[in-house]
């Protein structure tokens, strides 16, 4: 009995764990690229550091989208990102990062909202800081020199009132894993005690 039910909350655990995944898939370094940095803001709030994700992406040449870089915001800085975007491999055939002047597209997953957006260009501003070059707007890939650029600051707005987002608990952040996973351990207990009539 008492091995049932270490393995029924076992396999839930990592039921759970499963479910913590990024948003974006990882992205495939190349031997050129280009950091930006910046803050970001949702609704005019801080992010969710550690889980609110940043993905840029560029045409791939077939009318599709290839992604060139990502990353997570407060990875480095509390409410900043810090993404390296990688340009195009010349020594492979296909088409594996941003071309000079690649426009850029940004896109923001909210972990919060779990909302992605295509960023649009009056979502983005930039600052000027001593030694960093100021990016260009709209983003486009200017430089094959691993150099840093100033910063881009992105303005996420997702037209939800704030109520709405404080009533729902997204199983993707670190409260809503916690409590998906007492749900779940509370159920497998009433089940096993009515089945086993403790």
């Amino acid at each position: 009995m008492k091995t049932q039910i270490t393995l029924i909350l076992s396999v839930l655990f990592i039921f759970t764990i499963s479910l913590v995944h990024a948003h974006f898939p990882d992205t495939s370094p190349t031997n050129t690229w280009v950091h930006f940095a910046g803050k970001l803001s949702i609704n005019n709030h801080d992010p969710v550091n550690g889980t609110d994700e940043i993905a840029v992406f560029v045409d791939d040449g077939n009318g599709g989208e290839l992604m060139v870089g990502k990353t997570t915001v407060g990875s480095t800085v509390d409410n900043y990102y810090l993404i390296s975007i990688y340009g195009d491999d010349a020594q492979t055939p296909q088409k594996d990062g941003a071309l000079l002047d690649d426009p850029f597209v940004f896109k923001v997953w909210s972990s919060q909202y779990n909302i992605e957006q295509t960023l649009l260009q009056n979502q983005f501003s930039i600052e000027t800081a001593p030694g960093l070059i100021l990016p260009n707007l709209p983003p486009s890939f200017q430089s094959t020199q691993h150099e840093q650029l100033g910063y881009l600051h992105l303005a996420m707005s997702t037209h939800l009132s704030e109520s709405v987002s404080r009533r729902s608990i997204p199983t993707n952040t670190n409260s809503g894993i916690l409590c998906f996973m007492c749900i779940l351990i509370v159920i497998s207990i009433c089940l096993i005690r009515n089945r086993y009539s403790f």
